[in-house]
């Protein structure tokens, strides 16, 4: 069975060692703080413990660290061992040159420990790798665990990246918004589920812009003041409604 060496003990990692040995992989998780992963279903060593030759070492570690922490993978690995990082926004150079194969794996999820995802196969996963060779090895890896796979280069990923910020990361927080501004009126955020739902379900790889609507869309300059008049406490919230109400409206024009 060819082993999968994770690095880190993060949020991403709880899913990927579960994910892999799922897929029938031999995975080891590598961490320093063994304690803290006492009850995650994998195997646990120490970098310092480690005597076996990987398939290849998943980089599962923040974006800042990358660099350092390969730098140390480089004195207890040869050359030719394949590293690849899970940073949708870092480039491959950023792994320790001393690695002659280096890639990306990144998920297009926002994951975190403890919440199980129903199924990998809908999760989409964006691979790269510096060689035809890794190339191969993350297409094949990264089919067994999802239906949706996507080969793209450094600068692709990265905005890929920068999209998915403003369609998850953004609207998440616009969410947030949302349901400070019911709470304070004692409204039930739990009435805009459905409406933010069947929202995100019109999305059907067309540009969104043809399903857009609301005041801004149809140039409702009194609604929109109504509007603004109701956010005066609110002057941050009122600036970027006026905001994304002009980006509307220029957009649609």
């Amino acid at each position: 069975m060819k082993e999968i060496l994770v690095i880190g003990a993060g949020n991403l990692s709880w899913h990927l060692v579960q994910v892999l040995q799922k897929a029938k992989f031999d995975v080891t998780l590598v961490t320093r703080n063994t304690e803290r992963v006492a009850d995650w279903p994998v195997r646990v060593q120490t970098l310092s413990d480690l005597s076996s030759n990987p398939y290849f070492i998943i980089l599962a570690v923040p974006d800042d660290v990358i660099h350092q922490a390969s730098t140390e993978l480089a004195n207890y690995f040869p050359s030719k061992t394949p590293v690849v990082h899970t940073s949708g926004a870092t480039p491959t150079v950023m792994i320790n040159s001393h690695f002659a194969s280096r890639g990306a794996l990144w998920p297009i999820r926002s994951l975190r420990a403890g919440e199980p995802v129903t199924d990998w196969r809908d999760v989409p996963l964006v691979y790269h790798a510096t060689n035809a060779a890794l190339a191969q090895v993350l297409s094949e890896v990264t089919a067994k665990l999802s239906d949706l796979t996507y080969p793209l280069d450094d600068t692709q990923r990265a905005k890929l990246h920068l999209s998915a910020v403003f369609s998850n990361n953004f609207v998440t927080w616009l969410y947030e918004i949302s349901h400070q501004l019911c709470t304070e009126s004692n409204i039930p955020f739990e009435i805009l589920l459905p409406i933010i739902r069947n929202t995100a379900l019109k999305q059907n790889g067309a540009s969104p812009s043809f399903s857009q609507t609301g005041a801004a869309a149809r140039g409702d300059q009194a609604t929109m003041n109504r509007h603004l008049h109701l956010l005066a406490r609110h002057p941050e919230y009122a600036h970027l409604y006026q905001f994304m109400s002009s980006t509307i409206q220029a957009g649609l024009a």
